[in-house]
């Protein structure tokens, strides 16, 4: 694990961010280590990384990498990983349960990040609503994606009335979910991709029945780890409705956009 000088100081929102995950660290990696969760969440990875539609992932960042656990369950589609985290604790764990060879984290704020080097590919699974400058913070990560590079996002969005409901509640009523974090709409979260420089910018609902697994341990795990897998068979039939169905449906959205690649100008 790396700890890497900050240089900048964190906003308020970060810091509170940070403290709280700090905070809940066990509670939040038992959900990858619980079987209906875990079902959940990989199926919400995977149905993520698909709308990349590449063969390989190649050098992958992703921020905001929790407990690590998409190095496990996405091994084998990438040549290396890097996992950033401000969460010490989370950090900690991951490095912990998933250090290879061509596997690292860090446990720093991504604006902090210093290394140099470049990447393919960066994910974000419920990260950029945590952030209080999502657009500016988007262009500082977009300088380490190569041309022709990938920036894919997984995003909480408001168009289910009632999932934005219960959202509210539990903002209220558990001390383990940020009350600051706020839904982008699909125009707004493809307005900050665009805003922040990227291009071919192309969203996708996802998640109706497995995201509530993914996001709370249920139990007993003898009933609720085959209901996730249910839930998550009928999201793979349902999430072939069209669009404007499943915007008012579904928990979240998947946006992915390409840097720029100055070679492609002439072929256009």
């Amino acid at each position: 694990m790396n700890h890497d000088n900050e240089t900048a100081p964190a906003s308020s929102l970060e810091a509170k961010d940070r403290e709280l995950f700090d905070r809940i660290a066990p509670s939040y990696f038992e959900k990858d280590l619980t079987e209906s969760s875990r079902i959940a969440r990989k199926r919400r990875l995977l149905k993520t990384s698909e709308t990349c539609e590449r063969s390989s992932l190649g050098d992958l960042l992703e921020v905001g990498c929790g407990g690590g656990f998409v190095a496990e369950y996405l091994k084998g589609e990438y040549a290396t990983y890097c996992g950033v985290d401000y969460s010490e604790n989370l950090i900690a764990f991951a490095v912990e349960r998933h250090s290879d060879d061509n596997v690292e984290f860090h446990a720093c704020n991504i604006k902090d990040f210093e290394q140099d080097r470049m990447f393919d590919v960066v994910l974000m699974v419920g990260v950029l609503h945590h952030l209080d400058d999502m657009q500016g913070i988007l262009g500082q990560i977009l300088a380490r994606v190569r041309p022709g590079g990938l920036i894919v996002v997984n995003e909480p969005h408001p168009g289910n009335p009632l999932v934005t409901l219960l959202r509210k509640i539990r903002k209220k009523t558990d001390s383990n979910y940020s009350e600051d974090q706020v839904e982008l709409s699909w125009d707004e979260l493809k307005g900050v991709f665009e805003d922040a420089g990227l291009e071919d910018v192309r969203l996708k609902a996802q998640g109706i029945f497995s995201t509530p697994f993914a996001e709370v341990v249920l139990r007993p795990q003898g009933l609720f780890a085959p209901l996730a897998k249910v839930a998550c068979l009928l999201d793979d039939l349902l999430e072939h409705l069209p669009t404007p169905i499943l915007k008012f449906l579904t928990w979240n959205i998947v946006a992915v956009g390409r840097k720029p690649d100055p070679a492609d100008t002439g072929k256009r």
